[in-house]
């Protein structure tokens, strides 16, 4: 039976589509969409947030999760469900993202503004 780590690894690198019309694609991992995976003896719930409360992407998602997790063996029922509270945040892309986001001029996500990471600046 996969470990939950291994199933998140398995639909991590499913593309964002809103990413890929801001000329930089994306994937849910990258973009901080996923919070948990659980594994209760082959049930397997997943836990994600969205960019946004309009975001119409929500069944494109449950499906390639599905999909995704009903191919490994030892899945035997897979539940997407998503989080109603909004708390996403642009601060939720992982740094390398956000900085080829910034490098493609990308400044807003989800109608929120991109944070820049900062740099300390160091001395010598």
């Amino acid at each position: 039976m996969p470990t939950e780590a291994e199933l998140l690894a398995r639909i991590q690198s499913i593309p964002d589509p809103c990413s890929y019309g801001a000329g930089v694609p994306l994937s849910i991992g990258e973009m901080g969409l996923l919070q948990k995976v659980e594994n209760d003896a082959g049930r397997v719930t997943v836990r994600m947030q969205l960019t946004s409360p309009m975001c119409m992407m929500a069944a494109y998602f449950m499906r390639e999760i599905e999909q995704r997790l009903m191919a490994e063996e030892g899945v035997a029922s897979v539940q997407v469900e998503f989080d109603r509270a909004f708390e996403w945040k642009p601060e939720d892309i992982c740094s390398d993202a956000r900085q080829r986001l910034l490098e493609r001029r990308v400044s807003m996500i989800g109608g929120r503004m991109l944070p820049r990471d900062k740099t300390p600046a160091t001395g010598s």
